[in-house]
């Protein structure tokens, strides 16, 4: 039976980070298999960028 390798996902908590997001986003596409931001309702591009990197952006609005 052949050895199943693991699944890794980062999740990148993030609120109003276009400055830095695209950073974090690639850095963390080296070390695993898939990143996850967790836009926290940004008003700026943060959402955006990380999703036009590549990553999967969920929630988009504040959630408490």
């Amino acid at each position: 039976m052949a050895e199943r390798k693991p699944f890794v996902v980062a999740c990148v908590p993030a609120f109003n980070e276009e400055g830095t997001i695209a950073r974090v986003v690639l850095m963390a596409e080296r070390y695993v298999d898939r990143v996850v931001v967790c836009d926290d309702g940004s008003g700026d591009l943060t959402g955006e960028i990380a999703g036009a990197l590549g990553a999967v952006v969920k929630h988009r609005r504040n959630r408490g």
